[in-house]
């Protein structure tokens, strides 16, 4: 379907590298350090909460209903709040340092992640084009072992653009050397992956393992990484 294509764009979180398992982790060593237990909720509801919450805030930042600082101010105390335990601001604050801390050296990727980019690096350029920071993308990506599949890392700081905003696609295929039929995206994201790069003159491809999008059903899914092949 995609044969035409020269250049292959992911997104990172949710699309390679394996945000929830990873937060997970991170935010185990948070309930500890920060003694949450002892504020009531079992880490099973801290994550989970947490969870949904930081779903629903990314949704809404790249809706640009808030700001990427309401995230990092308040997304621990509003996910507590939701327990039915209220902190400080400053203690929210505290606990977002410690996650962005602890995150980027978490080395889980979604299943299937390393082999398909072994198979695609020999005929493609691969670039992760991600609404993330360039920092910290960049030390997922090393510490997870994939950074050097890709040419280009390009972040919405460097961009000075945001997806779904048609400025970051643009600049994605300048640093590229790229043109947008002969580019490809591939993300979770239906706003800022699929109709970001739609509105860019991007073909596009959605993954959703979990199958859980039933209304956009003129996008191509795809529910494992591995079943890219079969599209291109």
């Amino acid at each position: 379907m995609f044969k035409h294509k020269k250049h292959i764009f992911f997104d990172l979180d949710h699309t390679l590298w394996d945000f929830e398992a990873n937060a997970e982790e991170s935010l185990n060593e948070i309930y500890d350090h920060f003694s949450i237990n002892k504020l009531g909720p079992s880490f099973e509801d801290f994550y989970q909460n947490f969870s949904m919450l930081n779903r629903t805030l990314w949704t809404q930042l790249e809706q640009e209903l808030i700001t990427h600082e309401t995230i990092r101010k308040f997304r621990f105390q509003k996910a507590l709040s939701s327990l039915n335990v209220e902190i400080e601001e400053e203690l929210s604050i505290d606990m977002n340092l410690k996650f962005l801390d602890l995150l980027p050296y978490k080395t889980k990727l979604i299943e299937g992640c390393k082999e398909l980019l072994e198979t695609l690096q020999s005929q493609y350029q691969l670039h992760i084009l991600s609404n993330g920071y360039a920092e910290v993308q960049a030390r997922k990506l090393e510490n997870s072992g994939i950074k050097g599949y890709f040419q280009h890392i390009i972040t919405n700081d460097i961009a000075k653009s945001r997806k779904p905003h048609i400025g970051i696609f643009n600049y994605a295929l300048t640093q590229a050397n790229s043109q947008s039929n002969e580019s490809l995206m591939i993300g979770d994201s239906y706003l800022a992956d699929v109709l970001g790069a739609k509105n860019a003159g991007w073909d596009t491809i959605h993954f959703q393992p979990n199958d859980i999008d039933t209304e956009n059903q003129s996008t191509l899914k795809i529910t494992k990484l591995a079943q890219l092949l079969d599209h291109l």
